[in-house]
């Protein structure tokens, strides 16, 4: 895992417009990270919002008490994954949104980041069984991952208040809990946390 500084000095590089400038053996020299390490989690730094955004669910993950689990439904365990998500970006948005600005003409880094979105609600929804066909699963985890669009996009572009976003999040889940059976096919994991 790369050093918080590194993820810091990123991010901060993109607060300040300096996006363009940097590059990954700028940073290695920077903070003399030999062996090429940061290669390893960021290729190159169209990678870093997909890399970010790992660093971020495993928080999320490691922050889900037992009391969540047990006593909340699929649904609601999942709106607030994603809810937490944006909390916890919320402190670099402007970094973020310089970032996603500077790529907005170059589709591949997008497409990276929406990849890396999907791949971290797959990983999200291993916490639980599932009863139903594959096709479903793939069906319920692009349903999440249009809900997760649009409340970022709404999140990335508003000003401080993340009201819109967390409302799209909530009406998103219970449009797909009332107009499918999909969140019924999830069941919780005994021992999960």
């Amino acid at each position: 895992m790369i050093h918080d500084n590194v993820i810091n000095f990123f991010l901060r590089q993109a607060e300040i417009g300096n996006w363009s400038s940097i590059s990954i053996e700028l940073v290695e020299k920077k903070f003399n990270i030999k062996n090429k390490k940061i290669y390893k989690s960021i290729p190159e730094k169209k990678y870093f919002l997909s890399y970010y955004s790992e660093i971020i669910d495993e928080k999320i993950l490691k922050n889900i008490s037992k009391e969540d689990f047990e006593f909340s439904s699929i649904d609601e365990i999942i709106q607030e994954f994603l809810m937490y998500k944006l909390e916890l970006m919320n402190n670099h948005k402007f970094a973020i949104s310089n970032i996603v600005n500077f790529y907005i003409t170059s589709p591949k880094p997008l497409l990276i980041n929406l990849k890396s979105s999907k791949k971290s609600i797959e990983c999200y929804l291993e916490m639980f069984d599932y009863s139903g066909n594959i096709v479903k699963k793939k069906l319920l985890i692009k349903l999440i991952l249009g809900v997760w669009l649009l409340a970022f996009q709404k999140w990335l572009y508003e000003e401080d208040d993340n009201s819109k976003s967390y409302s799209i999040i909530d009406k998103g889940l219970k449009k797909i809990k009332n107009n499918t059976k999909l969140f019924d096919l999830i069941k919780k994991k005994e021992n999960a946390n």
